[in-house]
Protein backbone atom coordinates (compact mmCIF):
# COMPACT_ATOMS: atom_id res chain seq x y z
CA UNK A 1 0.00 0.00 0.00
CA UNK A 2 1.61 3.74 -0.96
CA UNK A 3 0.17 6.63 0.65
CA UNK A 4 0.09 9.40 -1.97
CA UNK A 5 1.58 12.59 -0.49
CA UNK A 6 0.46 15.69 -2.43
CA UNK A 7 2.60 18.70 -2.46
CA UNK A 8 0.87 22.26 -3.88
CA UNK A 9 3.25 24.04 -6.23
CA UNK A 10 2.17 27.44 -8.07
CA UNK A 11 -1.02 25.93 -9.87
CA UNK A 12 -2.45 23.12 -7.33
CA UNK A 13 -5.17 21.66 -9.19
CA UNK A 14 -3.34 20.72 -11.82
CA UNK A 15 -0.52 19.15 -10.05
CA UNK A 16 -3.34 17.44 -8.47
CA UNK A 17 -4.76 16.13 -11.71
CA UNK A 18 -1.65 15.22 -12.84
CA UNK A 19 -0.89 12.68 -9.98
CA UNK A 20 -4.58 11.79 -10.36
CA UNK A 21 -4.48 10.93 -14.11
CA UNK A 22 -0.85 9.33 -13.38
CA UNK A 23 -2.69 7.28 -10.69
CA UNK A 24 -5.30 6.15 -12.96
CA UNK A 25 -3.74 5.73 -16.59
CA UNK A 26 -1.86 3.08 -14.01
CA UNK A 27 -4.25 1.12 -12.83
CA UNK A 28 -3.70 2.30 -9.36
CA UNK A 29 -5.96 0.31 -6.91
CA UNK A 30 -6.62 0.99 -3.06
CA UNK A 31 -6.41 -2.25 -0.63
CA UNK A 32 -9.00 -3.17 1.48
CA UNK A 33 -6.67 -3.61 4.76
CA UNK A 34 -3.01 -2.13 5.27
CA UNK A 35 -1.04 -5.11 4.16
CA UNK A 36 2.08 -3.62 6.41
CA UNK A 37 2.41 -5.60 9.45
CA UNK A 38 1.28 -8.72 7.83
CA UNK A 39 4.79 -8.18 5.25
CA UNK A 40 6.46 -6.81 8.92
CA UNK A 41 5.78 -10.46 10.46
CA UNK A 42 7.11 -12.61 7.08
CA UNK A 43 10.09 -10.66 6.92
CA UNK A 44 10.83 -11.21 10.42
CA UNK A 45 10.02 -14.79 10.20
CA UNK A 46 12.19 -15.14 7.11
CA UNK A 47 15.11 -13.64 8.68
CA UNK A 48 14.98 -15.71 11.82
CA UNK A 49 15.64 -18.89 10.04
CA UNK A 50 18.82 -17.19 8.48
CA UNK A 51 20.40 -17.82 11.32
CA UNK A 52 23.75 -18.37 9.43
CA UNK A 53 23.85 -15.31 7.55
CA UNK A 54 22.27 -13.57 10.77
CA UNK A 55 22.86 -13.86 14.41
CA UNK A 56 20.56 -12.53 16.96
CA UNK A 57 21.87 -9.09 17.33
CA UNK A 58 21.56 -8.20 13.32
CA UNK A 59 18.15 -9.80 13.61
CA UNK A 60 17.04 -7.23 15.62
CA UNK A 61 18.46 -4.44 14.08
CA UNK A 62 17.22 -5.50 10.51
CA UNK A 63 13.43 -5.07 11.67
CA UNK A 64 11.56 -2.11 11.35
CA UNK A 65 10.28 -1.18 14.97
CA UNK A 66 6.74 1.00 13.72
CA UNK A 67 6.78 0.30 10.29
CA UNK A 68 4.54 2.12 7.78
CA UNK A 69 3.79 1.66 3.88
CA UNK A 70 5.83 3.44 1.70
CA UNK A 71 4.74 6.99 0.94
CA UNK A 72 4.93 8.46 -2.85
CA UNK A 73 5.21 11.76 -3.73
CA UNK A 74 5.20 13.36 -7.45
CA UNK A 75 8.06 15.53 -9.25
CA UNK A 76 6.94 17.35 -12.20
CA UNK A 77 9.21 16.87 -14.94
CA UNK A 78 9.50 20.62 -15.84
CA UNK A 79 11.70 19.94 -19.08
CA UNK A 80 9.47 17.61 -20.71
CA UNK A 81 5.78 18.89 -22.82
CA UNK A 82 2.86 19.07 -20.54
CA UNK A 83 5.21 18.79 -17.52
CA UNK A 84 4.42 14.74 -16.51
CA UNK A 85 4.82 13.87 -12.94
CA UNK A 86 7.86 11.27 -11.86
CA UNK A 87 6.67 9.12 -8.46
CA UNK A 88 8.84 8.94 -6.05
CA UNK A 89 8.76 6.37 -3.50
CA UNK A 90 10.61 6.86 -0.17
CA UNK A 91 10.90 3.15 1.50
CA UNK A 92 12.87 4.20 4.24
CA UNK A 93 10.03 3.16 7.45
CA UNK A 94 8.88 0.11 4.73
CA UNK A 95 9.04 -3.27 6.49
CA UNK A 96 11.80 -4.34 4.24
CA UNK A 97 13.98 -1.57 3.73
CA UNK A 98 16.35 -2.39 6.59
CA UNK A 99 16.82 -5.88 5.49
CA UNK A 100 17.36 -5.38 2.08
CA UNK A 101 19.41 -2.66 2.45
CA UNK A 102 21.62 -5.11 4.48
CA UNK A 103 21.67 -7.85 1.84
CA UNK A 104 22.60 -5.39 -0.67
CA UNK A 105 25.84 -4.56 1.45
CA UNK A 106 26.47 -8.30 1.94
CA UNK A 107 25.81 -8.75 -2.06
CA UNK A 108 28.69 -6.45 -2.46
CA UNK A 109 30.85 -8.10 -0.18
CA UNK A 110 30.69 -11.32 -2.55
CA UNK A 111 29.83 -10.07 -6.14
CA UNK A 112 31.77 -8.19 -8.25
CA UNK A 113 29.94 -6.48 -10.67
CA UNK A 114 31.56 -3.80 -12.99
CA UNK A 115 28.81 -1.03 -13.95
CA UNK A 116 30.35 -0.08 -17.05
CA UNK A 117 27.20 1.56 -18.55
CA UNK A 118 26.06 3.49 -15.68
CA UNK A 119 25.42 7.17 -16.46
CA UNK A 120 25.83 9.31 -12.95
CA UNK A 121 24.60 12.57 -14.79
CA UNK A 122 23.86 13.72 -18.19
CA UNK A 123 26.77 16.06 -17.65
CA UNK A 124 28.96 12.56 -17.47
CA UNK A 125 26.63 10.94 -20.13
CA UNK A 126 28.15 13.89 -22.56
CA UNK A 127 31.74 13.84 -21.71
CA UNK A 128 31.64 9.74 -22.28
CA UNK A 129 29.52 10.01 -25.86
CA UNK A 130 32.36 12.36 -26.81
CA UNK A 131 35.12 10.21 -26.51
CA UNK A 132 33.13 7.40 -29.01
CA UNK A 133 34.08 6.74 -32.07
CA UNK A 134 30.78 6.22 -33.64
CA UNK A 135 30.45 4.80 -37.55
CA UNK A 136 27.60 4.48 -39.60
CA UNK A 137 27.14 0.44 -38.17
CA UNK A 138 26.54 2.08 -34.81
CA UNK A 139 22.94 3.36 -33.47
CA UNK A 140 22.30 5.23 -30.34
CA UNK A 141 19.03 4.61 -28.28
CA UNK A 142 18.01 5.56 -25.08
CA UNK A 143 15.15 2.87 -23.00
CA UNK A 144 12.50 4.47 -20.73
CA UNK A 145 12.25 2.34 -17.37
CA UNK A 146 8.80 2.24 -17.97
CA UNK A 147 9.74 -0.12 -21.21
CA UNK A 148 11.42 -2.37 -18.81
CA UNK A 149 8.19 -3.61 -17.24
CA UNK A 150 5.12 -4.30 -20.00
CA UNK A 151 5.33 -8.29 -19.18
CA UNK A 152 4.49 -7.82 -15.53
CA UNK A 153 0.83 -9.06 -15.63
CA UNK A 154 -0.80 -6.23 -13.90
CA UNK A 155 -3.71 -8.10 -12.20
CA UNK A 156 -1.75 -11.39 -10.80
CA UNK A 157 0.20 -8.90 -8.98
CA UNK A 158 -2.31 -6.58 -7.33
CA UNK A 159 -4.08 -9.93 -6.48
CA UNK A 160 -0.50 -11.08 -4.98
CA UNK A 161 -0.35 -7.90 -3.44
CA UNK A 162 -3.81 -8.02 -1.86
CA UNK A 163 -3.87 -11.61 -0.03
Amino acid sequence: MTTLVVLFCKDGQDYHNKVHTFLTDNKFQATPKDPTNKYQKQITQTIKLCNLTFNKEQIKHLTQRNPKPPTQRAQLKLRKAGNPIRPVINNRNAPSYKAAKNLNRILQQYLSLDNHYTIVNSSTLAQDLTKLSINKKHRLITLDIKDLYVNIPITETIDIATT
